[in-house]
């Protein structure tokens, strides 16, 4: 289940507002100094996060597809919080 949980954690990780703390504190070490360089950065570190966060989809969704083919869909939000929570979809 570390799969599941890892890829949680880079679906949360990919909405944390990186960009903006990294050109804050770039701009405030003089190290950005115009605003083409601050959009520049901004597009890669949006870009980063935009791949990390399809990984933790795939790495995610490739163990919440099994739950539902094997419980089917209307089970699959429990299945999913009891596998992060504890790990066993089984268990009640």
């Amino acid at each position: 289940m570390a799969r599941l949980r890892l890829g949680v954690l880079l679906i949360v990780a990919s909405w944390l507002p990186v960009a903006q703390l990294v050109i804050s504190v770039a701009h405030r070490h003089g190290r950005l100094t115009s605003q083409a360089a601050s959009d520049r950065t901004r597009l890669i570190i949006w870009g980063v996060q935009w791949v990390v966060g399809f990984v933790g989809l795939w790495l995610a969704g490739r163990i919440a597809a099994e739950s539902a083919r094997a419980d089917g869909w209307r089970r699959l939000p429990g299945n999913v919080w009891r596998l992060l929570r504890n790990g066993d979809a089984r268990a009640a």
